[in-house]
């Protein structure tokens, strides 16, 4: 029979420990939503035809192709208004999706995009070539690498539709886009072997290939949206902290 004093000297040691427990977790899950990685830091993996990738939640696996989906009955609502024609289809994702980068990297699906009207340029890209594919369009989602970054655009026929300008336009430097990977909703296309897992080691600073693409159509860098990560990881921190003082309270009121 365990006495009071007994259960009170054992509360003592456990309620910090943990609340302790609770804020380690939190910081590692915090960790883990930045880096987007598995748990072995792998982001790519290749079994029995498809071309698997990490990019949403810590664990997840998804084939390329999962990201482009032209039947999806939003994409299909909003090709409705603004199809058929490709450069309608264009503006449309421009002007309507504001730009909003990743802390680390997460792929949205279409759906996804159209109901929070932000994203950043592999989400607008897939986006855009779910609209083309919705209306029979031969088009591809192009990952490769933009003057030494990492980007996503959309690719019509050999032309590169540029999904994080504020409205359709020509890009007037093709040459600096390099693509590594091209798919849609059946195919992927590596334009050589592992090609795909060198997308996800090229570098990665927004603000600095947004600034270079600005720079190319001679405007200022475009707004963007904060993200919603910041303060999810802040929450997650601030809870583990606020567990660890409510524990010191409990242990000093005794």
């Amino acid at each position: 029979m365990i006495t009071e004093k007994e259960w009170n000297q054992a509360f003592e040691h456990i309620v910090p420990t943990l609340s302790l427990g609770v804020g380690a977790l939190s910081v590692v899950l915090a960790t883990m939503a930045l880096t987007r990685s598995s748990p072995l830091g792998q982001r790519v993996y290749y079994q029995d035809g498809q071309y698997l990738v990490s990019v949403r939640y810590p664990g997840q696996w998804h084939d390329l192709r999962d990201f482009v989906q032209p039947d999806n009955p939003d994409v299909v609502a909003i090709y409705s208004q603004y199809g058929p024609d490709p450069w309608a289809l264009y503006d449309f994702v421009c002007r309507d999706i504001s730009y909003k980068r990743d802390i680390g990297e997460f792929w949205a699906f279409p759906s996804e995009v159209l109901a929070s009207g932000t994203s950043d340029c592999e989400d607008t890209s897939n986006l855009l070539t779910s609209l083309l594919r919705c209306g029979g369009i031969n088009a591809y989602t192009a990952i490769g690498d933009y003057q030494g970054y990492g980007h996503a655009w959309c690719q019509l026929n050999g032309q590169i539709l540029e999904t994080t300008y504020t409205s359709a336009r020509p890009v007037p430097d093709p040459q600096n886009y390099c693509p590594y990977c091209l798919f849609d909703d059946s195919e992927v296309e590596e334009l050589w072997p592992g090609a795909l897992g060198e997308v996800f080691r090229l570098g990665r600073d927004e603000e600095a290939k947004l600034s270079l693409i600005a720079e190319a159509i001679g405007e200022e860098v475009p707004p963007e949206c904060p993200s919603l990560w910041p303060p999810l990881v802040a929450g997650l921190v601030t809870g583990g902290i606020l567990g660890t003082g409510f524990a010191m309270i409990l242990q000093k009121g005794e």
